[in-house]
This record gives structure tokens, sequence and C-alpha cells, in this order.
């Protein structure tokens, strides 16, 4: 019986780790699900959002390993790839591990964690 179950649980470790999501400028980027126009990496696992407020129109959460870094600093590629998709980063409004971007007259709210990380699209609102 032992020696059934030690394969079954090496076969299960290996499966298992193969699913953890990572991040990787390979796998590329896609759209997030609150404005088409946003990149998110490929590989985000989409989690529950936050609850909207007054200030935020949409919101989603996302868990990838290695997004963030201690301090919330996002990985270089990923705000050149965000640059690419037409997005000015607004430099003078951000705030810790807070971004902003702005494109066409939106505004998204990008906030970095270690492992995970929130888009928000602020609401009209808004005035920076």
């Amino acid at each position: 019986m032992k020696r059934i179950l030690i394969p079954i649980l090496l076969l299960a470790s290996m499966v298992m780790t193969g699913c953890v999501y990572q991040f990787t400028e390979e796998d590329g980027y896609r759209m997030s699900v609150i404005n088409n126009g946003f990149p998110v990496p490929k590989n985000a696992y989409e989690l529950q959002p936050e609850d909207c407020t007054t200030e935020i129109a949409k919101s989603a959460k996302y868990s990838l390993e290695n997004i963030g870094d201690e301090e919330g600093t996002p990985p270089e590629d990923y705000l050149e790839e965000i640059q690419n998709w037409g997005w000015a980063e607004m430099e003078d409004k951000r705030v810790g591990h807070v971004h902003y971007f702005k494109k066409e007259g939106k505004i998204i709210s990008l906030i970095i964690q270690k492992d995970i990380f929130d888009v928000f699209e602020m609401s009209d609102e808004v005035k920076f």
C-alpha cells in the first residue's frame, strides 16, 4: 500500500506545483476584465474584487506570484507594457505602491502587493 501511495503523492505534488501562477514576461498580457484597453499578465488569476465606491467605478483583483516585491514595486516590464497599450502614468499622483494611469479620459489605479494586485477604474467624479 505504501508503494502505491508514495508515487500518487509525488504525482499530485508535481501537478499542484505546475498550477502556480507566476509573473513572467514571456507569458504575455491580456485585457483586464474592467477595461478592455488595460493589460494584465495573461497568467494572472482573478479573485473576488473589492467593492466599488463613489470614487471607484469598476474593480478587479488578481493573484500572481512575484508580481511585486515586499514594497509593492511592479516589474518594469509590466509598466512598459501598460505604456505600450497607450496609458500614461500620472507619476506626480503616485502614492507608495499605488500607480495611476490615464488614457482617453479614463483613469486606472493599479495597486501592487507581493503576490496580489488590484486594478480600479476610477469614476468620473474623481478629479486629479
